[in-house]
Formats: structure tokens, C-alpha cells, sequence
């Protein structure tokens, strides 16, 4: 029996329920792969603040970089900012890794692979 992961939304926690064990592996394995501890993303936002672009939010960070953290005060309020960020990000991975696994797919978006004929 797969366990199911800890951190997931609870709508993700419902469909993952109804999937059947290999896709519950396949599931498992494409999100541990993909999702963003919340621990390592909050270590970024106060030692090196980049869990901006490794959110996903490149505009946001570079802007982050420009105004020096806002002068100081978005620098301070990122560490307020970052456990729901990681929470959303985390929530959309679950959502679309779902998708990919209940239609068929192994879970794990693809990347410029090419099929052969």
C-alpha cells in the first residue's frame, strides 16, 4: 500500500483516494519529485532570499532582486508571505500531476522527449 503524501490539499487528498494503486505510486513518486519543502523555501526567504524564482514567480523575484528586497521591508514581510506561497505551489503540482496520472500519463510532465515510430 502506497502512503499518501502529508502535505496535500484537501481536494488532491480526495481524488488521490479513488486512484488506483499504480497510479497512486506513479502519483507519489511525480509529486515527492516535484513539490517544495516548506522548512528548505522558508531557510531561502530568510539566508537567500530566491524561493521567489523556485516558486515559479521569476518577475516576482527579479523585482524582489532590483529593489533590494523593497528597501529592506519586502525582505522582512517575504517571511510571512512564503508558507502560503509554498502551499499554493505545492497545491497546484498536486492538481496537475493528477490530471497527468488520470489520464494515463506516468505523472511526470514530459520534456522534450519524442515518441518513435
Amino acid at each position: 500500500m502506497t502512503l499518501q503524501p502529508t502535505d496535500l490539499p484537501p481536494v488532491a487528498s480526495t481524488a488521490f483516494q479513488e486512484l488506483t494503486e499504480e497510479q497512486k505510486v506513479s502519483f507519489v513518486a511525480s509529486y515527492e519529485g516535484r513539490r517544495r519543502s516548506m522548512p528548505l523555501m522558508m531557510a531561502f526567504s530568510i539566508l537567500l532570499p530566491i524561493q521567489l524564482f523556485l516558486l515559479g514567480k521569476v518577475l516576482l523575484g527579479i523585482l524582489f532582486l532590483l529593489t533590494g528586497g523593497g528597501f529592506g521591508v519586502w525582505y522582512v514581510v517575504e517571511w510571512f508571505l512564503t508558507p502560503q506561497r509554498v502551499r499554493d505551489y505545492n497545491a497546484k503540482i498536486a492538481s496537475e500531476t493528477l490530471t497527468l496520472v488520470t489520464a494515463g500519463g506516468s505523472g511526470v510532465p514530459a520534456s522534450g522527449e519524442s515518441e518513435e515510430e
